[in-house]
C-alpha cells in the first residue's frame, strides 16, 4: 500500500469542492486561503509509485485511477497534497491532480476516513 492516512480535519468549506467532483487534501499545513476547503489528513510514508491501474480507497470504496498528474506523486510524499477529481478522465487538468472512477453516489470522505493511495485492485 503505497499511501496510507486517515481524515483528522474537514474544512467548513470541503463539500463546495466536492459538489465539483474534487477534493483537495493535505497532511496539516495546508495554506490558510486553502484550508477551509481541505481534507486534512495524518502525514504518511509514500512507499511506492502511483499509477493508472491501481485504486484508491476511500474506507470501503474503490475508486479506479484514471489519471495521475506530473507532480501529483511528489506532492502526495512531500505535503500529503493531492487533488484527487472524481471525473474518470484519462487526462488530469492539473499537474497535482488524481482522476479517479467509481460507481458510487459520494465519495465516503468524513472525519477519521482511512485513504489508501495506490493499492493494487
Amino acid at each position: 500500500m503505497p499511501y496510507t492516512t486517515k481524515i483528522v480535519e474537514v474544512g467548513p468549506d470541503a463539500g463546495d469542492f466536492l459538489e465539483q467532483d474534487m477534493a483537495i487534501t493535505f497532511a496539516g499545513n495546508a495554506p490558510e486561503e486553502l484550508r477551509p476547503y481541505c481534507f486534512l489528513v495524518e502525514a504518511a510514508t509514500l512507499n511506492g509509485d502511483i499509477a493508472v491501474g491501481q485504486v484508491v480507497r476511500i474506507d470501503e470504496q474503490v475508486w479506479d485511477i484514471t489519471a495521475v498528474g506530473e507532480v501529483a506523486q511528489q506532492n502526495l510524499a512531500n505535503l500529503g497534497h493531492v487533488t484527487l477529481v472524481f471525473d474518470g478522465e484519462a487526462a488530469p487538468r492539473m499537474p497535482g491532480a488524481i482522476h479517479v472512477a467509481g460507481t458510487y453516489d459520494a465519495p465516503a470522505l468524513a472525519l477519521g476516513a482511512q485513504l489508501v493511495f495506490g493499492d493494487d485492485k
